[in-house]
């Protein structure tokens, strides 16, 4: 009896342990998915009406692009020489009676001035010896002519009717007539070479110029091979400039006296301040380069290089190190800009028309340390950003800020105040381009 009992006890605890097995997985599943929905019907949502902002523009400063001048200034350097030089010898051999104040170094003279006389007294006694024998000669021929005019009376006397040429010759004694002649000629000559030597004594200058050395003094002995002093022409200076050769096409050398070279303008800031300068033009492209720098050598000629009259105080010294700035025919559709903004690989940056960055190549025909002349696809009146952008990317966006207006500063008590605050005026004052991208947007704070 008691068996049969609990044996449906047993059988109901096993149906409800079986339930309860297959139950808890079920609800915990349905849990699961309850919370999901849950999750997913409160989850939270993106404003739609909320702009997502764009990666920032970079901000430049700009400058437009200016065509560049139909001339160009281009610069060198070069040293002044002198155009026409020589060393002044006397033509005759003496001792030397006195030199000329003139001729002393850096002393300016005018042609044919006397700058040292030679002792005369020998040349004096050689034209008196020649004029002598030159009466010598004279007289001898008189003597001839009057022998002659007896010979021609004696033959006319004989008769000459079966005389011939040659003997009619001898007979009035042509040779000897003809000999006498040739000894006056003669004497004449030697007259005349003593004169030419009597003036030789007084040495003079064969143009106008300045002394840049003097190597003999009163009482020396000189012959003709030995040299009295160095002089310079002071009418036309020339200065052999040193400059690239591809410089050399926008330069124009001169061709004839109504084709002048190149206009050029050599400044000496070291003796004339920095403004003042001499005008002059290309005389001619040398031959040969440089042997060092490998570069070309351009003569220009600079007259008047003493000064004038009027404005003597510019002077060129000879050995002088200047500076020239020669007049260079630009092609067209050039572009002059600064020297910086041309980049690696002669590549220039743009801030095209929306506000992006555009990276141009050019082609550079002329540039020194300040400014460069381009040509290509840069054409005047282009933005050309003048900011240095690290790892520039074509199309990369930009923007320009105005410059606020700032008070003006307290005046300033010392001199060192001073400068300082003209130099921060000069940095608010600066000019500032404003262009906003399309795209640009300013996040409210």
């Amino acid at each position: 009896m008691s068996a049969s009992t609990d044996r449906p006890d047993t059988r109901r605890r096993s149906w409800w342990a079986r339930l309860a097995a297959i139950a808890l997985p079920l609800g915990v599943l349905v849990a699961a998915v309850v919370l999901g929905v849950m999750l997913f019907a409160n989850r939270p949502t993106a404003d739609r009406s909320t702009k997502v902002d764009k990666p920032s523009a970079r901000l430049v400063t700009i400058t437009p692009a200016e065509p560049a001048p139909k001339t160009l200034m281009i610069s060198a350097n070069g040293t002044v020489e002198a155009a026409q030089a020589t060393e002044l010898r006397a033509r005759v051999s003496g001792q030397i009676l006195s030199l000329s104040d003139d001729l002393a170094p850096g002393t300016r003279f005018d042609k044919d001035d006397v700058l040292a006389r030679i002792d005369p007294a020998d040349y004096r006694l050689a034209l008196d010896q020649a004029q002598t024998e030159l009466a010598k000669a004279q007289a001898s021929l008189d003597t001839e002519n009057g022998q002659q005019a007896v010979a021609q009376r004696e033959l006319e006397l004989v008769g000459s009717e079966n005389v011939s040429d040659k003997e009619r010759n001898l007979a009035l004694r042509g040779p000897q007539l003809a000999s006498a002649r040739a000894d006056v000629r003669a004497a004449q000559s030697q007259v005349e070479q003593a004169r030419l030597d009597l003036s030789r004594t007084r040495v003079k200058a064969p143009f106008a110029g300045i002394v840049t050395a003097r190597s003999a003094s009163v009482g020396d002995v000189v012959s003709s091979t030995e040299t009295l002093a160095n002089l310079a022409a002071t009418d036309v200076y020339w200065v052999n400039l040193s400059l690239p050769v591809d410089q050399l096409r926008w330069l124009h050398a001169t061709e004839s006296s109504a084709d002048q070279g190149s206009a050029a303008k050599i400044y000496y800031r070291d003796a004339w301040g920095p403004d003042a300068y001499l005008a002059g033009h290309v005389l001619r492209v040398q031959a040969q380069l440089e042997e060092q720098g490998r570069l070309a050598r351009v003569l220009v000629q600079v007259p008047h290089p003493l000064g004038t009259a009027s404005n003597n105080d510019q002077a060129l010294l000879l050995g002088a190190y200047v500076t020239a700035r020669l007049s260079a025919q630009m092609p067209d559709n050039s572009v002059v800009i600064d020297a910086s903004l041309v980049r690696e690989n002669d590549q220039v940056w743009l801030m095209s028309d929306d506000n992006t960055l555009e990276i141009c190549r050019v082609n550079v025909v002329y540039r020194d340390d300040n400014q460069a002349v381009v040509t290509g696809d840069l054409a005047p009146g282009e933005t050309l950003v003048t900011s240095d952008l690290s790892a520039p990317i074509q199309g990369m966006p930009l923007r320009v800020e105005q410059a606020e207006p700032t008070p003006s500063a307290a005046a300033p008590e010392t001199a060192a105040d001073n400068e300082q605050a003209r130099n921060e005026t000069s940095l608010r004052m600066a000019p500032a381009y404003t262009r906003l991208a399309a795209d640009d947007t300013v996040a409210a704070s």
